[in-house]
């Protein structure tokens, strides 16, 4: 070890003094229990001398070769502790080498001769001395940093509950009480483990008592945040609890899960705000199958309608699990697309994987340049994510609406047929159920069109994936609300009956790449969206997670607008579920389809289209044609 500046050199000279008195302290230890004899009085006062030299030495060394000097005291960590003990038992080992070769005994008063009991309690004193000054050190720097951090400090304490008495929970009240310019003061833990109720974890802070009670102490001890910290728990577990929370009505705050976390430690900057995807969503999806591995190890795929919520969460699940080789993004909108490429090049490199990326803008009704994208990327899957989803918006540009969700579609189709794509997959809605919107019977049309061209292409495999709401896409109750918040006004609610189905965007996403793994041609997947939720519940749940109560933001209804329905439907009367391919895909039952007829009623559809009829569009649209019989 090469000593380099001036605070290395007195911290060696520290440890180097400290090994010496722990020696010398032994040494005495050991005399103590020893009758005072001749020998004895030589060992202390003449051979301790001798060789309390040699010991420094022995132990400097292995303490550098080690890299015990290499570590900043004020950083010390269990491990570096456990650094420090293996070099002291190297150097003990190799002080004891004399009586364990030549079977040396102190009475000879020779200068190695040792005694074992000596050499023992010299380990423990130099390890508990050495150990000591370390963590001295380390707890000063803590006190000066948290010193530092309240001189920052220009806000009154937060009251905050802890919602979890394990590891999770503890790291977390360690890092605030570590972080006072936080503002944050822990009153009490909760947790569901009966044997910790009552304890204390951490000082003074103690386990108040079971997680459901958690309204009863918001109240009693002046509650005005609570933080989750279960990343341990199962989703449902979790999802119980962020229920709970969120009842209260105060801020909530939550650790994420176990596989989020860096290294399994919780950081306090991972710490997040609550979301509708805790309150509502479902355990993952395990994409790491060999099914599913093997249907996209090495393959091509294309991603239309890249850019929206949508899509980008396809792509990023896409690269995220099995090993396709190229992706291609493809979307209208530069802005989006550039985000999305943004995205999956910070995914790409926290995942370490070699897959090649690009970019394509194009719209897809634009045939001549969708030909030129297909034919030199040439996918093996393409994912149809595309369409104008609006509804209401489409309810007033029928034309847009049919020749983008209609022969956009189509003529992707007849592409993918063209150069033989493998896989082609509609991401469809269950808006085409019994449509009464523009959107939902441009979508259901779609599907009719899917179908046909299964059954004139057979080199390619078409399938419709049909789901619900999605949480947190462009456009949804969601994000509108957040607005609506934003700018001090009323949530707009269509009524108080009103049913919808909700999906997180992660989940709809995944069962869509499980389901084109497992359909065959001309079917459609029905995903299991869950139970239904009526949206004004679902309103009040999101006032409360925003931080107010109910009293704070008004709910107005504005009634069912053109093209909305009261509940919403997964299959018509005709498409009772045929099989169940999983636990939450299904394969809806097909009506059989006059290709002619609809070819005809498609040529009317686009002659009135461009000549931007609208009226036409709508009475040709609402056509028995592309209702399902009831």
């Amino acid at each position: 070890m090469i000593v380099n500046n001036t605070k290395n050199f007195t911290r060696i000279l520290l440890d180097l003094s400290t090994v010496a008195f722990s020696f010398i302290a032994a040494t005495n230890l050991r005399i103590l229990g020893l009758e005072t004899t001749e020998t004895t009085d030589f060992i202390l006062n003449e051979q301790l001398f001798k060789v309390i030299g040699i010991v420094v030495i022995i132990k400097f060394i292995c303490l550098s070769l080690t890299g015990v000097y290499k570590k900043f005291w004020r950083y010390t960590k269990v491990e570096d502790l456990i650094q420090l003990g293996q070099a002291l038992v190297i150097s003990s080992l190799i002080i004891s080498l004399p009586r364990f070769i030549a079977g040396i005994s102190p009475a000879k008063h020779d200068l190695l001769a040792i005694s074992f009991g000596i050499i023992i309690i010299d380990f423990f004193l130099s390890l508990c001395a050495l150990a000591s000054i370390r963590l001295l050190r380390f707890y000063l720097k803590e006190q000066n940093n948290i010193k530092e951090r309240l001189k920052t400090l220009s806000q009154s304490s937060k009251a905050t509950l802890v919602i979890g008495a394990g590891e999770g929970g503890i790291q977390v009240i360690e890092a605030i009480k570590s972080h006072p310019e936080l503002g944050l003061e822990i009153k009490a833990i909760l947790d569901d483990d009966k044997k910790k109720h009552g304890m204390n974890i951490i000082g003074s802070i103690s386990v108040k008592g079971a997680i459901e009670d958690v309204k009863y102490w918001v109240d009693e001890l002046a509650i005005e945040q609570i933080i989750i910290a279960v990343p341990s728990f199962t989703f449902k577990e979790k999802k119980r609890i962020s229920l709970l929370c969120n009842e209260t009505g105060v801020d909530v705050r939550i650790v994420p899960s176990v596989d989020q976390l860096a290294g399994g430690q919780v950081d306090i900057r991972e710490i997040r705000k609550l979301s509708m995807e805790d309150l509502l969503g479902r355990e993952e999806i395990n994409l790491d199958t060999p099914e599913i591995l093997d249907f996209l190890k090495d393959k091509k795929v294309l991603v239309t309608g890249a850019g929206g919520s949508i899509g980008r969460e396809l792509c990023k699940q896409l690269m995220s699990h099995g090993n396709i080789a190229k992706l291609c993004l493809l979307g209208k909108g530069e802005n989006s697309i550039f985000e999305s490429k943004q995205d999956l090049e910070r995914l790409k490199s926290s995942l370490n994987k070699e897959i090649e990326l690009s970019t394509k803008i194009c719209d897809i009704c634009n045939q001549t340049r969708m030909e030129h994208i297909i034919s030199e990327f040439k996918p093996d899957i393409i994912y149809h994510a595309a369409a104008h989803k609006h509804v209401y918006l489409m309810e007033q540009n029928p034309c847009e609406a049919f020749e983008n969700n209609v022969l956009g579609s189509n003529k992707l189709m007849q592409l993918a047929s063209k150069y033989k794509v493998k896989n082609f997959v509609l991401i469809s809605t269950d808006k085409a159920v019994n449509p009464t919107s523009i959107m939902g019977k441009t979508k259901r049309l779609a599907e009719k069109l899917l179908l046909t061209n299964a059954k004139q292409n057979q080199e390619t495999k078409f399938t419709a994936v049909r789901f619900g709401n999605v949480l947190g896409s462009r456009g949804s109750v969601i994000t509108v609300w957040q607005k609506q918040i934003e700018d001090g006004k009323s949530i707009t609610v269509t009524d108080p009956k009103a049913i919808r189905y909700f999906m997180t965007i992660p989940e709809a996403s995944q069962l869509v790449i499980q389901a084109a793994s497992k359909a065959h041609s001309g079917e459609i997947m029905v995903l299991d969206m869950g139970e239904p939720i009526n949206i004004y519940e679902l309103a009040k749940q999101f006032i409360k997670l925003s931080g107010f109560s109910e009293a704070d933001v008004d709910i107005e209804f504005t009634g069912m607008r053109p093209g909305e329905k009261m509940y919403e439907e997964l299959l018509t009367s005709e498409e009772f579920i045929d099989s169940k391919l999983t636990d939450k895909i299904f394969k809806a039952r097909i009506e059989e389809i006059g290709e002619e007829e609809l070819k005809q009623q498609i040529d009317k559809l686009k002659l009135a289209a461009s000549s931007n009829d609208n009226q036409s569009v709508i009475n040709l649209l609402s056509s028995p044609i592309y209702q399902s019989q009831n």
